[in-house]
C-alpha cells in the first residue's frame, strides 16, 4: 500500500471515531503499523533541494505530506476557537463536518508526530515562516512591532522543511497585522482551521482527486527563508499576462502569511488575492 493512502486512511478514521480515547484506539496502532513506510516516504522532502518531482507518480512525496497535513489539522482542530457568534458556515466545514473530529493532548499530539520524524518549533519572536496569526490585539501605536501573547498549538518542522506553523496570538501595530484581517481574512494553502475560512487545491475535487493535492513546501536554511519552492518565480503579470493587482509588497506578505494582513491599495483586488510564486528571503544576521 502506498503511504499517502495510509495516511489516508487514518484521515478518514479520524472522521468517523466516535470512542473516548482516539490516541490509544486509533493513532497509537497506525503508528505502530505505519511509522516507518510513511517516514521513508517523507524523508526525500526533509533537506532542501533534495527532491524535485520530475515525473508524476500517485501517492508521491508531496501527496503524502499533503494528507498527513490533514491528520494535523485534525487533531489541532479543538485547540482553535470556535467561530464568532453570527458566522456563516464555511463550504469545507460543510463538506466535513469537522465538530466531529475527536480531541487529543498537545502532548499526544507532538509524540505523534516525533514518532514520524517531526521536531516542535522552538519558542522565538514572532515570524511569518513559523507562526499563524489566530488572533490580533490591536496596540494604540500603529509601529508597535508584533508580540506573541500566547501559543494556541505547536509548530513543527521536518529537518529543514516546515511541516506547520504554531498558532499563535499577538499584539500589534496596524502598520504590521491588523485585527480582522490577518486572524480573519481566507487562510490560503491550508486544508482546515476551525475559526476561519481556508482555502486549498482540494476544495471542490471529488473523493478522490482531492488527495491529489500537493503539500505547499516552505524551507529554513541558514542563509534564507524558502517560500513555495515548488512555484514559479513571482512576475508582475498573471498566468493570463495581466498586470497583477496587488503591489510587491502586498504579494509578498500573502506568500509569508498564507493571508492578507492589511487593507490593500487597490480595495477591489480583494477577492482574486491569493499567493504566487515561490519568494525567497534573507535571514536576519541578529
Amino acid at each position: 500500500m502506498i503511504p499517502a493512502l495510509r495516511v489516508r486512511r487514518l484521515f478518514h478514521a479520524l472522521e468517523t471515531y466516535q470512542g473516548v480515547d482516539v490516541f490509544l484506539t486509533v493513532v497509537e496502532p497506525w503508528l505502530d503499523e505505519h511509522t516507518d513506510a510513511v517516514r521513508e516516504a517523507l524523508a526525500p522532502l526533509a533537506a532542501f533541494g533534495g527532491w524535485k518531482r520530475t515525473e508524476y507518480e500517485p501517492g508521491d512525496p508531496l501527496e503524502t505530506a499533503y494528507a498527513l497535513s490533514r491528520v494535523s489539522d485534525a487533531l489541532i482542530y479543538k485547540f482553535q476557537p470556535l467561530l464568532p457568534p453570527g458566522s456563516d458556515t464555511f463550504w469545507a466545514h460543510d463538506i466535513h463536518e469537522p465538530e466531529c473530529w475527536p480531541q487529543i493532548t498537545r502532548d499526544q499530539y507532538l509524540a505523534a508526530f516525533a514518532r514520524l520524524g517531526m521536531a516542535p518549533i522552538a519558542d522565538v519572536a514572532f515570524e511569518p515562516f513559523f507562526h499563524e496569526v489566530v488572533h490580533v490585539e490591536q496596540d494604540d501605536d500603529p509601529q508597535a512591532p508584533v508580540e506573541i501573547t500566547g501559543t494556541v498549538w505547536p509548530g513543527l518542522m521536518f529537518g529543514e522543511m516546515l511541516f506547520s506553523r504554531t498558532g499563535v496570538t499577538v499584539r500589534s501595530g496596524t502598520r504590521h497585522l491588523v485585527a480582522g484581517i490577518a486572524d480573519q481574512s481566507p487562510l490560503h494553502e491550508v486544508f482546515m482551521r476551525r475559526h476561519r475560512e481556508t482555502l486549498d487545491g482540494s476544495l471542490a475535487c471529488g473523493t478522490n482527486s482531492q488527495w491529489n493535492t500537493d503539500f505547499r513546501r516552505d524551507y529554513l536554511t541558514d542563509a534564507a527563508f524558502h517560500f513555495a519552492v515548488d512555484e514559479d518565480p513571482d512576475s508582475d503579470r498573471d498566468i493570463l499576462g495581466r498586470p497583477r493587482r496587488l503591489t510587491p509588497a502586498e504579494r509578498s506578505d500573502l506568500v509569508r502569511h498564507r493571508c492578507l494582513t492589511r487593507p490593500l491599495q487597490d480595495p477591489d483586488a480583494w477577492n482574486s488575492a491569493s499567493p504566487g510564486g515561490r519568494l525567497t528571503l534573507s535571514r536576519d544576521p541578529n
